[in-house]
């Protein structure tokens, strides 16, 4: 029990620091201290349904954290920054790569038919039924922050353009680099859909595995 505890702090902890920062690679890197959590949670239940769910994470996890890094080292090539606010525009400079991006962040999110919806609903189920609130609502709640995270970061790269915030000398320029697409490299992006892909995959053979 003690252990679940801790591990319900690690999820909300992780989830609000990751809430917390202004750059991908950290924030992503909190993110997998809270989906540790689950692991570790899930298997500390003691239940069917809890260890299921736990082992079924780490394979899905890992899909997923791998994804969302794969795609924000192809964002950091390009752009040469991970901070947000280089973020504008780059749904239009970086269509595929963001589509990958997007596809790992409902993942983890936990939207179905992706891979992270059904081992969160197995753990979620393994809570109630070891009769821990607490685990249930810690991973409602890194839900919930994992959808503001993401959907902070899709306004920024899809909403917002590339040179809004420049000065009129340097706007012309900005027009410009903003129509182009400067997708990451073949090597980069082949990896990376590949793993988007096993994201809807896995979980669309969610049975089979488990």
């Amino acid at each position: 029990n003690a252990i679940v505890w801790v591990s319900v702090a690690a999820i909300v902890m992780g989830s609000l620091l990751a809430l917390a920062q202004r750059n991908l690679f950290r924030m992503l890197a909190y993110i997998v201290i809270a989906e540790v959590g689950y692991m570790v949670g899930g298997f500390f239940l003691g239940n069917r349904m809890g260890i299921t769910g736990s082992t079924l994470h780490i394979i899905n996890d890992a899909a997923m954290t791998l994804c969302l890094f794969l795609a924000a080292g192809a964002i950091t090539f390009r752009t040469k920054s991970d901070a947000f606010k280089d973020l504008k525009g780059i749904f239009q400079q970086m269509p595929f790569t963001m589509t990958a991006f997007a596809v790992g962040a409902l993942a983890v999110i936990g939207v179905p038919p992706t891979c992270g919806f059904f081992s969160k609903w197995y753990l979620i189920t393994g809570g109630f039924h070891a009769g821990h609130y607490g685990f249930a609502a810690a991973l409602v709640f890194s839900s919930l922050v994992n959808a503001v995270l993401f959907f902070r970061i899709f306004e920024i790269a899809y909403f917002d353009q590339a040179g809004d915030d420049k000065d009129h000398h340097h706007h012309h320029k900005h027009h410009k680099h903003k129509a182009k697409m400067v997708e990451a490299p073949v090597s980069m992006l082949v990896p990376l859909m590949i793993t988007a892909i096993s994201l809807i995959v896995l979980g669309l053979y969610t049975g089979d595995i488990v």
